[in-house]
């Protein structure tokens, strides 16, 4: 196959994704702890430049230099009023935020998370997710979920096990499309807060991640920062069940992006899931014929060739 120049190599645009850590405002996840080294690792193997913005305010120059902005539960700190204008004009622009809340919402941790989260239609409630069922005491805020809405973040996604979380709510905005993907078991217990103390209530689903669209970008929400951390508990955190699977799942849903060219569609970026013996053929075939550049072309000319069998088949049957 001849090079295509006008085609985008995967590689390429991979490299062109920059995905922030956003550490100005006292967040539970900063990147360089060790807790979080094997989701830095993921990010690298992903091809992506990351960075950290560590000094406030958010602005819309600041933020304009990233794809992706992780915010990991700000503590005992709040976003301006200005700086939610310019996160939320940041994703209509184009841009993508990756929200984690934490067990006790913004009241436990003191934060104004769900002011930024409300401009796309999300809350992190004010509550802690308990599984009364649990074998252990030790497992009693692991919750381990298994209904999902049928998403791109939920491909491939049996099991996900979230670690002292809490919930969302999701809701109706003007010009924003919201949506809930994850829920917990109908057993799931919620201890809120009444303004005094924390106070047991009943057993119920929950709304666990919510996804949104606004303008030409995206936002995700969830209700922990420990899908991030390595643990040494494997019951939950980034290497637990299928959560490394998800956080994946999230980035490339979240850089997922059309590539035009002088107003002309190039190209749609899109992560795709290989079955290994699939994989490591391709793997093979790349290294031993010149035919293909990357994977990229590999399964475009693989769609290529069954479209045009389809349409010779559709017209025979006709």
């Amino acid at each position: 196959m001849a090079e295509n120049k006008d085609q985008p190599n995967l590689d390429e645009i991979m490299s062109q994704v920059h995905v922030c850590i956003e550490s100005s405002h006292n967040e539970v996840v900063q990147i360089e702890q060790v807790q979080y080294s094997e989701f830095l690792d993921k990010l690298v193997e992903m091809n992506f430049k990351i960075g950290v913005i560590k000094q406030a305010p958010i602005t819309v120059q600041k933020s304009s230099d990233y794809n992706v902005i992780i915010v990991g539960t700000p503590k005992d700190s709040t976003f301006s009023p200005r700086e939610i204008e310019d996160l939320k004009q940041y994703v209509y622009n184009g841009g993508a935020l990756f929200l984690l809340g934490d067990q006790g919402g913004d009241q436990a941790n003191k934060n104004n998370l769900s002011e930024l989260a409300g401009h796309f239609g999300i809350k992190f409630n004010t509550n802690i997710l308990v599984e009364k069922s649990a074998q252990a005491e030790e497992d009693e805020q692991l919750i381990t979920i298994s209904d999902f809405l049928n998403h791109f973040v939920m491909r491939g996604i049996e099991h996900v096990a979230l670690k002292s979380p809490c919930s969302l709510e999701v809701f109706s905005v003007p010009g924003v499309e919201t949506n809930a993907v994850a829920f917990s078991p109908p057993s799931t217990v919620e201890v809120t807060w009444n303004g005094q103390q924390w106070v047991e209530t009943g057993a119920r689903k929950h709304v666990m991640i919510a996804v949104a669209k606004y303008g030409a970008g995206k936002v995700v929400a969830a209700g922990t920062t420990r899908i991030l951390s390595t643990l040494l508990n494997k019951k939950h955190g980034f290497k637990a069940v299928d959560n490394e699977k998800l956080v994946v799942n999230i980035l490339a849903w979240l850089v997922n992006r059309e590539v035009y060219d002088k107003g002309k569609l190039k190209s749609v970026f899109v992560n795709v899931s290989l079955k290994p013996d699939l994989y490591f053929w391709i793997e093979n075939e790349l290294k031993s014929d010149d035919k293909f550049r990357d994977f990229n072309e590999v399964i475009n000319f693989a769609i290529e060739s069954l479209k045009r069998g389809m349409e010779k088949f559709k017209k025979i049957n006709k």
